[in-house]
């Protein structure tokens, strides 16, 4: 009720929506911030002529932009682009070569039966040869029939046809000559990761045990060590994170290889190896240190000197990118001067910003801060940890960051998701843009919180729905018999094969951030290792 209250109180703030004019755009520089508004005045009642004006400014024509665009301006090859990539599968016989060009990937074409699709092929070979190839192949249903296909061809089949197509025609057993045929281009990199991703491609699996992967990239070889680790091969699972650490070129990347190395060895000199080698603080270092019982030191809470009053509108979206081009001219002489100008910018609603402006990866400082901290005090220490982690990994704490798929904000909402919170609690006239004032967004994080917290109880489970749904996370972490448990390698074998990239690198993320905040907030009952541990009980993570 407390936190209704708070919202429906922050409606005399902003009750007046904001009408977007093409005055309003006209001066604002090139962005995913302006991409956000032109995206919002495309919603608005807007002629052709005004909206062809705007199309030069777009910075990300994404197809959700590009289908608003379509919508308003009349224009037919607009028309013809939105139909043709709208298009069921089951309707692209009979239509013209561009059209199927367009509009007919390989995962739609999977969904042809294999004589329309062979017909579709026929129609288009003349002007898109390598197109109608790929359909042919994909309508013969063929595994032996790819491997004759010239490398581009199969990878271009192999790594776009989609899981369960893969499963059902292509798990079958690569020769050995194939593999290394195949290895030697840089799709194979793509080519290796659909493979480990998916349990049920085992006999391909089986496939790329042992080659050498010595051009290979780290990812390629730290995925071939997971996939011998699952089959039982850890000798040959050293031999590639070896691998994967020599050719890795983050810390972030040559910490987790070399952390699976200490798993198979349990071997505590490769700890003290990994924290000799990175300075970086992530799930990998935390664990070493946690080990070794030490913490980082290179942690920073504060940046200094601040001046009493924010020297710009931190709300203002625009006033923060004027800030950055500023900084991006190189018309300093030197680092220092940069440094000196940018902490003329510091005060106690800025430090992020400044951070951002003077961040360099060899200083080894790591910010945390506890920014806006007074809009959050009154919550628990392990919610104000929680909110922290995933703001810090969200948006570094910036209010107006924008993303390529719009989220927005300190908390980076959807905006769909912005708006369905703000109906629920019945705040009135909401706008998208009320998500850049960290007030809002931390009490719009809070409620989405108390509904993910209701069934979920661990913080990596927590970020993996802040993330990617908490239907994702029920189905596919929850519900899955494979994930976590008490087979050895887990939690961390589970944590490294979750299928959804995004939402894999993120929990982990938003874990090690987690574990910092709770040190700094002094919550003593919180360890990476307690929390690791309560991974491989279910019954601890969820309710589900």
């Amino acid at each position: 009720m407390i936190k209704i209250l708070f919202l429906l109180s922050l409606f005399s703030l902003f009750c007046h929506a904001r009408n977007i004019t093409l005055d309003f755009l006209e001066d604002k520089p090139r962005s995913l911030t302006k991409d956000f508004y032109i995206s919002q005045y495309l919603d608005q009642n807007t002629t052709p002529t005004q909206v062809k004006q705007l199309l030069g400014d777009v910075k990300n024509m994404n197809w959700k932009l590009f289908y608003k665009f379509a919508n308003k301006i009349d224009d037919f090859s607009f028309e013809r682009i939105t139909y043709c990539k709208k298009l069921p599968a089951s309707l692209f016989e009979g239509k013209d070569s561009d059209c199927v060009k367009v509009g007919l990937t390989p995962y739609k074409a999977t969904k042809i039966e294999p004589k329309k699709l062979d017909a579709i092929a026929n129609a288009i070979t003349y002007k898109y040869p390598h197109d109608a190839q790929i359909y042919h192949l994909i309508a013969q249903r063929s595994f032996s029939s790819l491997m004759k296909a010239s490398p581009k061809l199969f990878f271009d089949v192999f790594n776009s046809v989609g899981n369960t197509f893969r499963q059902k025609y292509y798990n079958i057993p690569l020769p050995a000559t194939k593999v290394i045929t195949l290895s030697k281009k840089y799709n194979f990199n793509t080519m290796i990761n659909k493979i480990v991703y998916n349990p049920k491609l085992d006999n391909l699996q089986k496939s790329i045990l042992k080659f050498d992967a010595s051009h290979l990239n780290a990812q390629s070889n730290f995925l071939l060590g997971l996939n011998a680790i699952k089959m039982g091969y850890e000798d040959i699972a050293q031999w590639y994170f070896k691998l994967s650490q020599k050719k890795a070129k983050q810390n972030f990347d040559k910490d987790k290889a070399l952390f699976w190395q200490y798993l198979i060895k349990r071997n505590t000199k490769l700890l003290k190896e990994l924290l000799l080698q990175s300075k970086d603080i992530n799930i990998y270092t935390l664990f070493a240190y946690e080990k070794l019982h030490l913490f980082p030191t290179n942690i920073y809470t504060s940046i200094n000197p601040k001046q009493s009053k924010t020297p710009f509108d931190i709300t203002d979206p625009f006033a923060w990118l004027k800030i950055q081009q500023k900084f991006k001219k190189r018309i300093f002489p030197n680092f220092k001067a940069k440094k000196v100008a940018a902490l003329a910018l510091n005060s106690k609603d800025t430090q992020p910003h400044v951070s951002k402006l003077i961040y360099r990866f060899s200083d080894n400082k790591h910010y945390y801060f506890l920014e806006y901290r007074r809009y959050i005090k009154n919550l628990s220490l392990k919610k104000q940890a929680l909110i922290f982690a995933l703001a810090r990994q969200e948006s570094r704490f910036i209010p107006t960051d924008v993303s390529y798929s719009y989220a927005l904000g300190l908390m980076q909402f959807m905006p769909f998701v912005a708006k369905g919170i703000a109906k629920q609690q019945g705040y009135r006239d909401f706008k998208y843009e009320d998500m850049f004032n960290p007030k809002i967004a931390y009490h719009f994080a809070d409620i989405h919180l108390d509904y993910l917290q209701k069934h979920l109880f661990h913080p990596l489970l927590i970020a993996y729905a802040y993330n990617a749904g908490i239907g994702y996370t029920k189905r596919n972490i929850i519900k899955n018999e494979e994930t976590f448990g008490q087979k050895r390698y887990e939690p961390f074998l589970s944590m490294e094969l979750l299928p959804n990239a995004q939402a894999r690198k993120y929990g982990k993320k938003v874990l090690a951030n987690y574990i910092v905040y709770a040190h700094i907030l002094g919550i003593k009952d919180i360890t990476l290792l307690n929390q690791l541990q309560k991974l491989r009980q279910k019954s601890h993570i969820s309710d589900f």
